[in-house]
């Protein structure tokens, strides 16, 4: 196991409001999971991760704790009114033993271990890093919202996402300053970029996007909870069953056939009697699992209508 300055505690933003949705996108459930459930694996599957804490709004405290895998080190606590006072707050919370801390929009669930051991390695030798892209979009100023002022100069420009990660010292100081200041920041490296400090750029080109606009929530899903992926196992469970039927018609036919000619009073006749009973249980079983099967589908798919609705 890593010592505690190698490793990470993980402020997880979950306080968002979800306006452009109009649902509450982190913890409405797909196929009985969350996309909130689905970030936090993420992350816990790194080693690199001590701990994590969520930082959410009093609404949605309980609804988390019920979602919380047993035994993990995750804790809850109450956000801010602004994002950076959210993070500010888990900044807090978080165990001091450990050096560097890492900053992750729950709203962004497909984080790797891998995406998180690269831009942890360039906090280490820079002490802020942050993953991204170069923009691959022509960028358009405006100044009414309406009509182009100019055109940007995409050379130069990154898209950036999270995570983001900090020396936790460096983080600490440059919150203070943001405050002192009265400033506001959407985005935790620019609090650090005030103190003119360094923040390295980690290259990622996967996938990453941040579940915001309806169409987001649609590719998330459909990613997170492969539901044809789901019709297909199925399938071949379906026919396993099937499989599975036959020779059970062919045993019981075979236990009830032998049950009739062995003789009452035949040493055999217990063994028989268990092999006839066995071979019916199976197949009340085998039903059983198929009415089950049959159930859960109609299930998904009303779902997925339900989903496409939105």
């Amino acid at each position: 196991m890593s010592e505690p300055a190698q490793r990470l505690g993980v402020v997880l933003a979950a306080a968002g409001s979800s306006r452009r949705l109009g649902f509450d996108k982190l913890f409405t459930p797909v196929l009985g999971r969350t996309v909130f459930q689905e970030g936090l694996r993420r992350i816990l599957d790194s080693p690199l991760v001590a701990e994590v804490v969520v930082v959410t709004s009093a609404d949605n405290q309980p609804v988390v704790a019920r979602l919380l895998p047993p035994g993990a080190p995750v804790r809850v606590i109450l956000g801010g009114k602004e994002r950076q006072d959210s993070v500010a707050a888990g900044l807090a919370a978080i165990d001091p033993a450990l050096d560097y801390v890492m900053i992750q929009d729950a709203a962004r669930p497909f984080v790797t271990p891998e995406v998180i051991e690269a831009v942890f390695a360039a906090a280490r030798e820079y002490g802020a890093a942050v993953c991204g892209y170069p923009s691959i979009d022509t960028l358009k100023e405006t100044d009414d919202q309406k009509t182009v002022a100019r055109t940007v100069d995409r050379a130069r420009i990154w898209a950036v996402q999270t995570p983001q990660i900090f020396s936790r010292k460096l983080l600490l100081e440059a919150y203070a300053a943001v405050a002192a200041r009265g400033q506001s920041v959407t985005d935790d490296t620019a609090a650090v970029e005030a103190l003119g400090r360094p923040v390295a750029l980690v290259r990622h080109d996967g996938l990453n996007f941040k579940i915001t606009r309806p169409s987001d929530w649609e590719l998330g899903w459909r990613q997170l909870f492969p539901l044809d992926a789901e019709v297909e196992e199925n399938r071949a469970t379906r026919e396993h069953l099937h499989t599975m039927n036959n020779h059970l018609a062919a045993l019981i036919g075979f236990a009830r056939v032998v049950a009739e000619q062995c003789p009452a009073g035949s040493p055999l006749r217990g063994t028989v009697d268990i092999l006839k009973e066995a071979a019916e249980q199976a197949d009340e079983a085998a039903l059983a699992f198929q009415r089950h099967l049959r159930g859960a589908q109609l299930r998904k798919e009303e779902l997925r209508d339900a989903l496409r609705a939105e």
